[in-house]
């Protein structure tokens, strides 16, 4: 009876093991599929950031562009030709204007479209390195003219600009990002009349 309850225990201690072993490995597959979830998740919030600043340089350039064609002036910085001409008029009415050139997908991909140049987009306070990877879709922003009915009327500019990350993809024959990141900002720029 004693060699009896020494094999039972033996096989105990392996049933134990067993499962242990079981147990164990799918705590690491838990752990390297939760790794992975937040890789994932830091790479899509990084990516979703690379695209609003790339928005955000957008609506900088262009705000320019509308504060000299507001001076009678063509922006002419960075290399850039006939801004000016790419201002979209008619004016709408405000930002909201069902009628709106940004709302339209043919606007993005015509002459009213400006894509912001290279040399601004890559643009470093002097002193520094360049450390960021290039973006390989420039930015690109619209401006179309404003006039409200409103007492006081105001009459100004309305931007908006588009940005995408390197994970992003532009088509430039429809004006449509088919995956990736992409961030979509908004100004508007107003003078009393």
């Amino acid at each position: 009876m004693h060699h009896i309850a020494g094999a039972s225990e033996r096989g105990v201690v392996l049933i134990v093991t067993l499962v242990l072993v079981v147990i164990l490995s799918l705590v690491g597959t838990f752990a390297i599929r939760n790794a992975t979830q937040s890789e994932r998740s830091v790479n899509g919030i990084r990516s979703a950031e690379v695209a609003r600043e790339a928005a955000e340089t957008a609506l900088r350039f262009c705000e320019q562009v509308a504060i000299f064609d507001g001076d009678d002036k063509d922006y002419t910085e960075y290399a850039s030709v006939g801004m000016r001409a790419r201002i979209i008029t008619p004016p709408i009415g405000s930002e909201f204007d069902e009628t709106a050139a940004w709302r339209k997908k043919a606007s993005w991909v015509g002459n009213s479209a400006i894509v912001v140049p290279k040399a601004y987009v890559n643009k470093k306070p002097t002193g520094t390195a360049v450390d960021a990877t290039p973006l390989e879709i420039e930015p690109r922003c619209l401006i179309q003219k404003i006039a409200t009915t409103s007492t006081p009327s105001l009459t100004g500019y309305l931007i908006t600009a588009r940005g995408f990350a390197n994970n992003a993809r532009f088509e430039t024959s429809t004006g449509v990002a088919t995956q990736g990141a992409e961030a979509w900002l908004q100004s508007v720029l107003t003078r009393d009349k």
